[in-house]
């Protein structure tokens, strides 16, 4: 079937229990039941039924995310979940029937799906009934005809609030069948001006990982419409790859079906290339490659992040997010344009060739530069040095780092950031890379006060393991490369730190081991037998089967195969 609206907005039919879910749920009809009886048969006061419902399903195990914790006799139009879906489901009742046929994929495995949905014609914009809030929602004076929009960009308000509020109206929303009912609406919607409203609510509805579940095909490929039939319209190609970006966080199977089968990254390039002065289109095409080049979904086995970096590589995205990344960078610096722009030049360094062509469109000394005048800014600081770190694994490139003083930078950073862990990270995973297999950056970066800076981070933070495995590594290459240094390190506490990381982490431990070791520290590189007594095991036969072969020792056979040997058999 096609991508209709569901049939039903405000109840969900029936009970169900999601495989994904750890807890049971429920729907809105049997816990509307639950607080009638409390108040029928225990002659319960409304808030005491209600309180005592969601006490007893609680303690179940229930999940009630998904359920309007409200008691049966309320106004349940006015939540703007329910809302914005019943002003869509309205609009596009009035529709007509259309068909629209999408081929996807590529060569030997091209294919077509004919997708059902309600056609809305262009023109002045629809409006829906609504609550209007200053009037404090009473009677027919209290409502107000506004427009589909922004019932729309209610929901997806509502639904991008951070916390318990906000998992719950991504709960609801996903209960309601709403992820089907907006992937429908951008359908129906897509010659329109509510179409970045309704793209917005997918959006913010697929920050909840089950509703990323529920999107399916029919969802993505009606993003993947919408990015080719509105081409010119930054707006509505910003939400569309807000809505892909939301779409593939931890999930590998939404990730290879955009790549695969609706092109994600000729969109993007498209995008990147018609609108290159929006920043909204710029971030939202940052936030797609990021998300499409991720490795966080732990259900599979096997991630393909690397092959999507090269891929879109190859498309022609290098060119446009340096040059993109050299304007924010200039004058007065967009910051946190500059900072998505960095951090998805990270997750673009797939391989040498694309580190060095990097490196020839100047994005590294752009990074530099950065770096050198807001190195006070951690995300600035935190981008800057995963990117040059990035970079750092290609030895002409890390020369090249250590030429631009980039060792002493990153020393400063690491004084400066005590308190921002991530950026500390950071900052170690840069100096990690530049001195491996550099003696010059090892020189300039301990010259530079680096290691009290670092050992004074790893104290700060105790049990930041990524920080303390790359702080173990530094203080190894440091030792190995500057000998003369290791005193110093020494007197400065480098033994307690790496000790007390040996004792705190089993991952950790070998690490400080080979530091401490290379910093002529006493440490025992053996085994020991780490079992019990009574733990020695014998041969399947026993101790009690017969001795073989001591019967074959007392053979002349064995005797001359001994003396052939060289042993004197004279005794036996």
């Amino acid at each position: 079937m096609g991508l209709q609206p569901p049939s039903t907005v405000g109840v969900a039919s029936k009970d169900r229990r999601v495989s994904h879910q750890s807890s049971a749920r429920i729907s809105q009809e049997t816990f509307d039941d639950a607080v009638r009886e409390n108040m029928a048969e225990l002659d319960m006061e409304e808030a005491e039924a209600l309180a005592d419902a969601i006490a007893q399903f609680e303690a179940q195990g229930i999940d009630l995310s998904n359920v309007l914790l409200q008691p049966p006799t309320a106004e349940r139009d006015a939540h703007p979940v329910l809302r914005g879906l019943t002003a869509l489901l309205e609009a596009t009742r009035a529709g007509t029937d259309a068909t629209r046929e999408l081929t996807f994929g590529e060569g030997s495995s091209q294919s077509t799906m004919r997708l059902k949905f309600k056609s809305l014609s262009g023109g002045a914009p629809l409006g829906a009934i609504v609550e209007d809030a200053a009037d404090g929602g009473g009677g027919d004076a209290g409502r107000r005809t506004a427009g589909l929009a922004g019932a729309l960009d209610a929901l997806a308000a509502s639904c991008a609030v951070d916390g318990d509020e906000g998992k719950r109206n991504r709960a609801l929303l996903g209960s309601r069948d709403g992820i089907d009912a907006l992937s429908s609406g951008t359908l129906s919607l897509i010659e329109r001006p509510e179409l970045p409203s309704a793209l917005d609510a997918l959006g913010a509805g697929l920050r909840a990982a089950e509703n990323r579940e529920n999107i399916g095909i029919r969802g993505l490929l009606a993003l993947y419409a919408v990015l080719a039939e509105r081409p010119a319209d930054a707006p509505v190609q910003a939400a569309a790859l807000r809505a892909c970006a939301a779409a593939m966080v931890a999930h590998e199977a939404n990730r290879a079906a955009l790549h695969e089968k609706c092109r994600m990254v000729p969109s993007i390039v498209a995008a990147l290339r018609a609108h290159p002065a929006e920043r909204a289109v710029v971030l939202a095409a940052c936030a797609a490659l990021r998300a499409l080049t991720l490795q966080d979904d732990g259900r599979v086995a096997l991630n393909k992040g690397f092959d999507r970096a090269r891929a879109a590589a190859e498309a022609g995205c290098l060119p446009l997010l340096a040059a993109q990344l050299a304007g924010a960078a200039s004058g007065e610096a967009d910051l946190t344009l500059a900072g998505a722009l960095l951090n998805t030049l990270s997750r673009l360094t797939a391989s040498a060739k694309i580190c060095e062509t990097l490196v020839e469109l100047h994005a590294m000394d752009t990074a530099v530069q950065l770096l050198r005048a807001r190195i006070a800014d951690a995300s600035i600081c935190r981008a800057a040095c995963c990117f040059l770190a990035a970079l750092a694994g290609d030895d002409s490139a890390k020369a090249r780092l250590g030429e631009a003083l980039v060792p002493q930078l990153a020393a400063t950073a690491l004084a400066g950031h005590t308190d921002e862990a991530a950026a500390l990270d950071a900052c170690a995973q840069l100096v990690a890379a530049l001195t491996t297999r550099h003696a010059a950056n090892c020189a300039a970066f301990a010259d530079a006060a680096g290691g009290d800076a670092l050992l004074g981070a790893m104290r700060r933070w105790p049990r930041h393991l990524p920080l303390h495995k790359r702080g173990a590594l530094i203080l190894r290459n440091l030792a190995v490369r500057v000998p003369e240094a290791v005193p110093g390190l020494l007197e400065q506490g480098a033994e307690p730190v790496l000790r007390a990381g040996m004792e705190r982490s089993a991952e950790l431990h070998d690490l400080a081991k080979a530091a401490l070791r290379d910093m002529r520290c006493d440490v025992s590189l053996s085994q020991p037998w780490q079992g019990m007594p009574g733990e020695s095991h014998t041969l399947e036969m026993g101790e009690d089967a017969p001795d073989t072969f001591g019967a074959y020792m007392d053979t002349d056979e064995a005797r001359e195969a001994m003396r052939f040997a060289g042993f004197d058999t004279s005794q036996m």
